[in-house]
């Protein structure tokens, strides 16, 4: 006996654009404060205004961030593993800087790095809790992009004023734009490689965006980025464009629209810079011969006999400079760059293998989760790879590649770009994550078989 089917729930089948739940939490304590944690931390409002300094504004935000998560959590559905993963390689982390801190000579420098590393594994740990929905994914990241273009508009200012004030195209080449601001993002290679972490984000996401005002927001990023990234004059920001463009025209789908960019950022590259900044790039070529190049070789140097002789702890979080004065006694403190200049000679010399590997883990991880995001993805049909956690799992990628290959150049390891872009792969995998419990619940269902079957009586 054949059981009757009406038509529609024959030709029903899973579909990912259903998944949103209308009924999903948008603002609650927890996100609220998340949001004003990007506004302070991107817009150094305690730097900018001495006045906010005694009121610690940033631990404040946090705090109401963790209360409002505190309050309103409830557990995520999927598998957890690839998040558990993430999360113990960040436990580790954060307990190899202590122990490390424990036998640094400077105390006082140890323990502040450490204070650093605890306060973004927390927010690493929020980002990927709180965030845990499509609309909250999409604010989340469109503030974050809005928040770095007035950081690049501010560098393109600061550049138009510099030309309007005579400044020679060899000085500007040489000491680059900023943001204009205190903290990392005034110094110009710093500003470099947090415009190069976001260049992917606008570019990939602009990839595949219905939405017209979304994709004017991806659209002036990206354009804005771009051009921030070359008045940087930050030769490794530079290099990382190239690289990380050659690699999105590589993984998307679209390669029209992507090679286009990749020739844009060529030709700009050979047309548009000035012969002041192509000679710096070209020097880079001669260590010996640029003062720039040779002071890093000698610093990463410096940095691996440090690793040498304290292979497992390293010399202490945040203790480069006073074990580089220790070895080179007749240097004048100040003087010269004391960074190491690298991120990973920098937890080498710093943490030593117990520190180096939990981080080399969480960039696999990341990689990992996203790949985990998209085949969850994937699994729902072809729409689902238009679906922005998709473009966003591969935007991700694409942000960490950018991330090493500027960070190989500078010591931004304990600077916020790598610690949200973790945050931000947890949460796009925590939108995701039910996805493959709902997606193969239809194919059990008898009005999911192919017409033909029943009508077979199967």
């Amino acid at each position: 006996m054949r059981a009757e089917v009406s038509e529609p729930e024959a030709t029903q089948e899973f579909q990912p654009a259903l998944l949103t739940n209308p009924r999903e939490p948008h603002w609650d304590l927890a996100f609220f404060g998340m949001m004003g944690y990007l506004v302070v931390e991107y817009m150094r409002l305690s730097a900018q205004y001495p006045i906010l300094l005694p009121l610690q504004v940033g631990k404040v935000v946090v705090g109401i961030t963790f209360l409002g998560y505190l309050i309103s959590h409830r557990r995520s559905g999927g598998d957890r593993s690839p998040v558990y993963s993430m999360d113990l390689a960040m436990g580790i982390l954060v307990f190899a800087s202590f122990v490390s801190a424990c036998f640094a000579p400077d105390q006082d420098l140890a323990w502040a790095t450490v204070s650093d590393l605890v306060r973004w594994a927390v927010i690493y740990f929020l980002i990927g809790r709180v965030v845990n929905n499509s609309w909250r994914l999409r604010l989340f990241i469109f503030l974050l992009l809005l928040l770095n273009l007035k950081m690049a508009q501010a560098a393109i200012r600061g550049y138009a004023q510099f030309k309007q004030a005579g400044m020679s195209e060899e000085a500007i080449a040489k000491f680059g734009v900023g943001a204009g601001s205190v903290g990392f993002f005034g110094n110009e290679g710093d500003f470099g490689v947090a415009m190069c972490v976001v260049w992917p984000l606008a570019g990939m996401l602009l990839m595949g965006e219905i939405k017209k005002i979304a994709r004017i927001i991806f659209l002036v990023s990206l354009m804005g980025f771009t051009a921030a990234i070359f008045m940087s004059s930050s030769r490794g920001a530079l290099v990382a464009l190239v690289i990380t463009a050659a690699f999105g025209w590589l993984k998307n789908p679209k390669r029209i629209f992507a090679g286009l960019i990749v020739g844009l950022i060529l030709l700009a590259s050979v047309y548009l810079v000035s012969p002041a900044y192509k000679a710096r790039l070209e020097s880079a070529l001669h260590p010996e011969q640029d003062e720039t190049a040779s002071i890093r070789l000698n610093l990463w140097k410096a940095g691996l006999r440090m690793f040498a002789s304290h292979p497992i702890l390293g010399v202490g979080p945040g203790n480069f400079p006073p074990a580089y004065y220790s070895e080179h006694s007749g240097v004048e403190v100040g003087k010269i760059i004391t960074a190491p200049h690298n991120i990973f000679i920098q937890a080498l010399s710093e943490l030593g293998l117990m520190g180096l590997l939990p981080i080399l883990a969480l960039m696999i991880f990341l990689f990992r989760i996203n790949a985990r995001t998209r085949k969850l993805l994937r699994a729902t049909g072809e729409d689902g790879q238009r679906r922005f956690e998709y473009r966003m799992a591969t935007a991700l990628d694409l942000a960490l590649i950018a991330y090493v290959v500027s960070g190989s150049f500078l010591t931004v390891l304990y600077y916020p770009h790598l610690w949200v872009l973790l945050g931000m792969s947890v949460a796009t995998y925590n939108c995701c994550a039910c996805l493959e419990k709902e997606a193969r619940g239809p194919a059990f269902m008898p009005s999911a078989l192919p017409i033909n079957l029943r009508e077979a009586g199967i």
